[in-house]
Formats: C-alpha cells, structure tokens, sequence
C-alpha cells in the first residue's frame, strides 16, 4: 500500500521515458494482447463493466469467457461497485428514458407552433440522441438479466480492492491539477477515474503470482487521459509497469469481447 501511495504521489520517481518513447513509435509498443495461457490478471472500469455482456454472441462469449475460462485472478475495484449505482443502474437509464420523452415532448410542441428546434436545438437533439444510444438499452429487461448475470460473475470470481480514501484524496487533487492521468480531462474534484486505477493497481499487485502472465485493464473510456488513438496514456503505462512488474495492456470492451470470443 505504501509503495503504491509513494509511487501516484511521486514521492517514488516514476521514470517513463520508456514508455512515452514505446508511445509515440508504434514499432517499440507491446504486440497485440494474445497470451500463451488464461493466467492473467484482469479489471474493468465502470462501463466496460456495466456492458461487458452486451453486443449479442460476442457479449455472451465475454462472460462466458471470465465465468469458465479465464483462470487468472480478476479484480473489481470498489470504485467500480459503487459507480454501478450511483451512474449506472440509479441514475443513466431512467434519465435518458425521461430526457428523450421531454425531448419528443417539445418537439411535438414547437412544431404545433410552426417553428423548428433550431441550431442548439439540433445540438441537443443528438446529445440526448447519444445518450439514448449508450444507455438507452438498459431499460430493456433482458438486458438487464444480462448485467444480472454478469454480476453473478464477479460475485463468484472477483477480489474486491479499495485504496484509503482519506491517504489518497490529497493524491488525486494534486494529479489532477497536474493533468496527470487519469481523469484531468473530467471536471475538477471528480476524481472518480483516479480511484478507479489506484483500486486496480493495488488490487492486482495484491494477486499476483509467480505464474501470472500479464495484467489487462479494459476501459470503455476513450478520453485521452486513457489513451489516444488506442494508445495507452504513457503514464498510466509506466506507473502499471512500475507496479506490477508485469506486461501491461489496456484494451477496449470491443477488444476483450473480441478476444474472448477466440477462446470460446
């Protein structure tokens, strides 16, 4: 715990030359994710989470994949299980139910009046179209049993990891002040995305054995205070590297599922 608070805070020099170099000339970065064994360790941020099941077969080969294949340890961050909730289930779905009817609602209504929505009206149209489109489908009951089985999963076969809130907070200010990754792109003091990585990190070094191949981390979150063009964030690379002392991967849901798919 101690060596990983040192390291985010920098009390430990993180040296990512190596990294940064790897990141801007695509012949020095790790080869595609394609290990030997099953044996490594894995862990999703929120909405890889939240929509690993989805996607049809290669959804279900996904969860299938993590309940009966994958032998390594998996890791949930406790950041993770209370942003299910709090974003996810509570909050995303019924409001963008309700945002797209109040949406339908005033269209009909300026139309009855002859006029048009207009420019920003246009540009709230296809945000709330958007929305509907990514967190739209979670109104759907049978998608809903597909998340329910999902979490049985993690229920069965994932370690739960949480940094001190209280010894890291000061660490997450200080970061995101620095735009340092994760999550300086989001306002200042949401500092979800750092402790999203911090649980990861310590969560995976918590379980990691003499035969674990790698560690993976899959991300639906495609700002570039993750990564860029498919690129992992450097930092992010280095401070996983320095860590767990292990090859490192970041992958997308589409990524994992595709994957996992090969496996089934």
């Amino acid at each position: 715990m101690a060596l990983l608070l040192d390291l985010l805070d920098r009390n430990t020099t993180l040296d990512s030359r190596e990294a940064l170099f790897n990141a801007l000339d695509p012949r020095g970065r790790l080869p595609a994710f394609s290990p030997a064994t099953d044996d490594f360790t894995l862990g999703f941020d929120t909405n890889a989470a939240f929509r690993l099941g989805l996607g049809g077969s290669r959804g279900t080969n996904a969860v299938d994949y993590l309940d009966a294949r994958h032998s390594g340890p998996l890791v949930m961050p406790g950041q993770v299980l209370q942003e299910i909730w709090n974003n996810s289930l509570e909050a995303l779905d019924p409001q963008a139910k309700r945002t797209s009817k109040a949406l339908d609602t005033l269209k009909d209504q300026v139309s009855g009046i002859g006029q048009s929505l207009g420019e920003s009206g246009e540009a709230v149209e296809i945000a709330v179209t958007e929305l509907v489109s990514s967190h739209g489908d979670w109104i759907d009951p049978q998608v809903r049993s597909i998340f329910e089985r999902t979490m049985k999963v993690f229920l069965a076969r994932a370690s739960v990891a949480q940094v001190p809130r209280a010894a890291f907070h000061p660490v997450a200010v200080s970061r995101h002040n620095t735009k340092t990754p994760p999550g300086f792109r989001d306002p200042a003091g949401n500092n979800g995305d750092f402790f999203v990585w911090a649980d990861f990190l310590l969560g995976a070094l918590r379980t990691l054995t003499s035969t674990t191949e790698a560690v993976v981390f899959v991300t639906n979150d495609s700002k570039k205070d993750w990564s860029r063009n498919g690129t992992t964030h450097p930092v992010l690379m280095a401070e996983a590297t320095a860590t767990l002392r292990r090859p490192f991967y970041m992958l997308s849901i589409e990524q994992f599922q595709s994957f996992a798919s090969t496996r089934a």
